[in-house]
């Protein structure tokens, strides 16, 4: 999956908690990381793993 477009799934998600643009580019990579290597564990929508891997880093459970 093309990262560009997975960092775009994330930044949608992060509009929903009011937190857009408040990723550094470390973060950002941290985040598209974890999306990709969660997808391959798992057989579930690429939706449904950005919105798991978002609400972890925004309460804190994950990074």
């Amino acid at each position: 999956m093309d990262e560009k477009w997975i960092y775009k799934m994330i930044q949608q998600s992060f509009q929903q908690y009011e937190l857009e643009g408040s990723l550094s580019e470390k973060e950002a990579h941290d985040l598209v990381a974890k999306v990709i290597e969660k997808k391959q564990q798992e057989e579930t929508e690429w939706f449904e793993v950005v919105e798991d891997v978002v609400y972890g880093y925004v309460t804190n459970q994950e990074l």
